[in-house]
Order: C-alpha cells, then structure tokens, then sequence
C-alpha cells in the first residue's frame, strides 16, 4: 500500500531525535511512502529552526520519500539549489515549477534573472 506522508514524516527522519521517528521508520519499513514538493518547501523553511544541512538532506530524504515523479524530484532539487543561492525558498519552488514545466515567470520579482527562468515583467513600462 503507498500513503501520502507530510512535513511531520520528513522532519522525524531529519532530525536527530523526534517523538515520531520510531513511527516513521517503522512505516518506511511496512508501506511505500509519497508526498509532494510541498513537503520538501515545508522542511526547507523549517531548516532555521533545525540547523538542518538541507542540501544532502532533501537529496537523501528524496531517495526514502519520493515524490510522484521525475518531473517533481526535478522541481524539489532545483528549488533547493536556486535556496542555497540565496532565493527566498518560496519564489526557489517556483522558479524550479517554471523551468521544469518550460515555462517562463510572470512576475516582478528580479531574481529569477539571476537563475535558468526566463521572467516576462509584471511591472507597468513607462507610459502605462
């Protein structure tokens, strides 16, 4: 049987202690576990309160608890590099949405020039 598993999973397995890791290995053990990118942007912001090293974290929590496709592991391992470059990890999970998807961002936010997305101005030119 696969479930659906959530942030809570992730985190009893990335931290050192948790009150859930017992569970979570043991459900590691007896079902096939997903869950989504959502997850993977949920540990990322949970990363500060952590001190997780979340680059070999989210690489080797991908590997246990895989998202539904190559296309969404794509989407998390980019966003987590787009992170660790300094993108906020919000606007990271959606420039990494775009560029897997082939498409370019609609928006105002000037760093997705300094990444692979092309970014298509929201901002009113001169004149408007």
């Amino acid at each position: 049987m696969t479930v659906y598993v959530e942030t809570d999973f992730l985190l009893a397995l990335a931290k050192d202690s948790d009150w859930l890791q017992g569970s979570a290995e043991d459900a590691l053990d007896e079902s096939e576990v997903e869950t989504s990118a959502f997850s993977y942007l949920e540990l990322v912001l949970a990363r500060e309160r952590y001190e997780f090293d979340y680059v070999p974290l989210v690489a080797n929590l991908l590997e246990l608890v895989p998202v539904r496709d190559e296309k969404e592991k794509q989407v998390v391992l980019k966003a987590v590099n787009s992170y660790d470059e300094g993108m906020t990890p919000f606007d990271a999970f959606h420039a990494a949405t775009a560029e897997t998807r082939g498409l370019d961002v609609l928006s105002s936010e000037k760093d997705y020039g300094d990444i692979e997305v092309s970014r298509v101005p929201m901002e009113p030119t001169d004149g408007e």
